[in-house]
């Protein structure tokens, strides 16, 4: 498993944090996994968190969750930048059920633009591929990832190896494209040895990434969506869609090695790619954090027993 870590770093994610008042609270870690535009509902958690005088030690993110942990830690302005992030460039995803004869012609059109790039390129979002990595300058200032306000690790995967592959230096855009780079949608991120690509396909929740931070507690966030009520309407829906599936498991049993796991409830099915409800999910976040206070606020007072550390199954 190639990683690389920041000793200095994670000896800074130990230390207890006093929040505003003066009320202390024991060090924490989060864990913020993937989830495309559901991800976003990280900052609605990290939001009512600080609200809260609950302030992360270090964050551990993974594809959406990388964007959202790098942008927290770089970028002082780091919730409104999120709130208002360009999404106009995301690949729009065909949809043969809007009515009318242009709006399916439309549909079309985009239908067959996706199998070109996705037959002769790396797919249907490598055109936006500048736009996007612009994005991801303007979220995180042009900073590395170590000058963050706090340690923040992102976590892509080697496809060549299969294996995790974790950062905390170096250039956040670069690192943070990685980390959410989707098969079928973008190129990967050439480095080194490592053709690197979204980092939920090798781990979805690298927990002990988080636990070797020296923190206290680890806090995991799932925006995650087992259950969807409307099914996908074409091929690029399904394949995102049976990837999240295949994840579930794993998922699943990730997720049990964090002493707390945040999961935002949505009122209607996110597909990965429809960023136009980010303000939803960034408000899901927020609802299911107030929700949880009780026990965040137990699992944080500084006078509560230290917990025993769970085993943590290596990602496969």
């Amino acid at each position: 498993m190639a990683q690389r870590r920041n000793q200095s770093a994670a000896g800074r994610a130990g230390t207890r944090q006093t929040a505003p008042g003066g009320r202390g609270h024991k060090s924490f870690a989060l864990v913020l996994s993937g989830g495309g535009a559901r991800g976003l509902s990280h900052a609605g958690v990290l939001r009512a968190l600080i609200a809260r005088g609950y302030v992360p030690s270090a964050i551990v993110g993974v594809s959406m969750g990388a964007v959202v942990g790098s942008t927290y830690a770089l970028n002082d302005d780091w919730y409104d930048a999120l709130v208002g992030m360009d999404t106009s460039g995301f690949p729009a995803a065909p949809d043969f059920r809007v009515p009318g004869l242009r709006a399916k012609a439309r549909s079309l059109w985009i239908a067959l633009l996706a199998a070109r790039d996705m037959y002769f390129g790396w797919g249907i979002g490598a055109r936006t591929e500048t736009w996007g990595r612009n994005v991801l300058s303007r979220l995180t200032k042009h900073k590395n990832l170590e000058d963050g306000r706090i340690p923040v690790f992102v976590c892509a995967t080697d496809m060549l190896t299969g294996a995790r592959v974790v950062f905390d230096r170096g250039r956040a855009t670069d690192f943070v494209y990685s980390s959410a780079a989707l098969a079928g949608i973008l190129p990967p991120l050439v480095h080194g040895p490592h053709v690197l690509m979204d980092g939920a396909y090798a781990d979805i929740a690298p927990v002990d990434i988080a636990r070797a931070t020296g923190a206290e507690i680890v806090i995991a966030v799932d925006p995650s969506q087992p259950e969807a009520s409307v099914g996908p309407t074409n091929g690029i829906q399904a394949m995102l869609r049976s990837v999240e599936v295949c994840q579930y498991e794993h998922a699943r049993l990730r997720f049990t090695q964090a002493d707390l796991v945040i999961r935002p409830a949505f009122n209607q099915t996110i597909g990965t790619l429809e960023f136009r409800l980010k303000r939803h999910c960034i408000a899901a976040g927020a609802v299911a954090t107030r929700r949880a206070l009780d026990k965040i606020a137990a699992l944080l007072d500084p006078a509560a027993p230290a917990r025993a550390i769970r085993p943590s199954s290596p990602p496969h």
